[in-house]
């Protein structure tokens, strides 16, 4: 596990920022080390214009990583963003009052993106892109995608059994939705989108669609976010308050968290689909009506615990059934010696 006194530049990003390429290169180099021999450091690359590089690590069976050095933000929906969206919709109101709705219903929803609250993350590695279908027939091999079928390199849409079988086949973990708020914000700062508070139309979702190279990567190297429902690992609350403040999951029963969706209903309606891409914007995993999308995380800081692995439903009956199977399978065996030990006596006493 890294510690911040041996690399403290992986725990503040002003001070990965401010680092040399060459001690990058050192830090990301000591990541490697800690990592299984699934992941191959692959070099220092800039995204989305930014000018402090990402360090990216492959995986042999998931694909590209990014190493999001760890800092603060401010989690949530800010009073800059509220007032981002409000001027978006006054500017739409002069051009054409039907679209009302669309900003209406987000206002309405704001509370369950508030408090805005400071949360300090850990660094992690997390995927630069959802699981497509290629990747998941590996540890799914009779799958085909509710809406994709078994187009390869579309996003994958899952059940709980079925993520379940990737957690547990990779030996990763999903994201918290601070982590995931955190790389999707890319270091900007209460802004509406990973990009800024320009609002998405059609051009905007099928350059991001359509990218195969990097181009639309924000600065932390995540291509696509609030395309696709991704899940997190925190249950669903509706507010923060008494959220964490360190990165961890917020745990309890019940629902989970998805995160965006707006590629799962396009062509776009004007029904404000755009709204599923905001770095705030939250629902409950019920939002996923083809199945969650999943964006895999390595988590590599000093609180990383076993907690911080996903359980979902699926995950903890996929246990107990794992538990009660090797009950059943003892009481066989033990049965099984019993019957022969029987047998054998039976057999000594009608030969003497």
């Amino acid at each position: 596990m890294l510690h911040v006194a041996a690399a403290p530049e992986l725990f503040d990003r002003t001070l990965w920022s401010s680092a040399t390429d060459e001690r990058r290169d050192e830090l990301a180099r000591l990541v490697a080390a800690e990592l299984g021999p699934e992941f191959e450091y692959a070099g220092l690359r800039s995204y989305g214009g930014a000018h402090t590089p990402v360090a990216v690590f492959t995986h042999a069976t998931v694909g590209e990583f990014s190493l999001v050095p760890g800092g603060g933000f401010d989690m949530g929906l800010s009073p800059e963003e509220e007032e981002a969206i409000r001027t978006a919709r006054e500017a739409v109101e002069v051009a054409a009052d039907d679209f009302d709705q669309e900003f209406d219903l987000l206002l309405s929803e704001i509370g369950q993106m508030r408090p805005l609250h400071r949360v300090v993350v850990p660094p992690f590695l997390i995927a630069q892109r959802v699981l497509s279908i290629g990747r998941a027939l590996r540890w799914l091999p009779d799958f085909s995608d509710p809406l994709y079928g078994q187009v390869a390199k579309a996003a994958a849409h899952l059940n709980p059994e079925q993520i379940t079988a990737v957690l547990v086949g990779t030996g990763m973990r999903l994201p918290a939705e601070a982590e995931l708020e955190y790389a999707a914000r890319g270091g900007l700062h209460r802004r509406l989108f990973p990009w800024g508070d320009r609002l998405p139309d059609d051009a905007t979702i099928e350059a991001i669609l359509a990218d195969e190279d990097g181009s639309t990567h924000n600065a932390f190297g995540l291509h696509g976010y609030g395309l696709y429902p991704v899940l997190c690992a925190d249950h669903w609350h509706p507010h923060y308050r008494a959220a964490p403040d360190d990165g961890a999951p917020w745990l309890a029963s019940g629902m989970h968290v998805v995160r965006g969706g707006a590629a799962d209903c396009y062509p776009w309606q004007g029904c404000g689909e755009w709204n599923l891409m905001l770095c705030a914007m939250r629902m409950t995993d019920r939002a996923a009506e083809y199945g969650a999308s999943v964006r895999l995380v390595y988590g590599l800081g000093e609180h990383e615990r076993a907690d911080m692995v996903e359980e979902t439903g699926a995950v903890k009956k996929a246990k107990a059934s794992a538990k009660r199977a090797s009950k059943t399978a003892a009481k066989k065996a033990s049965k099984t010696v019993a019957k022969k030990a029987a047998k054998k006596s039976a057999k000594a006493r009608r030969s003497a």
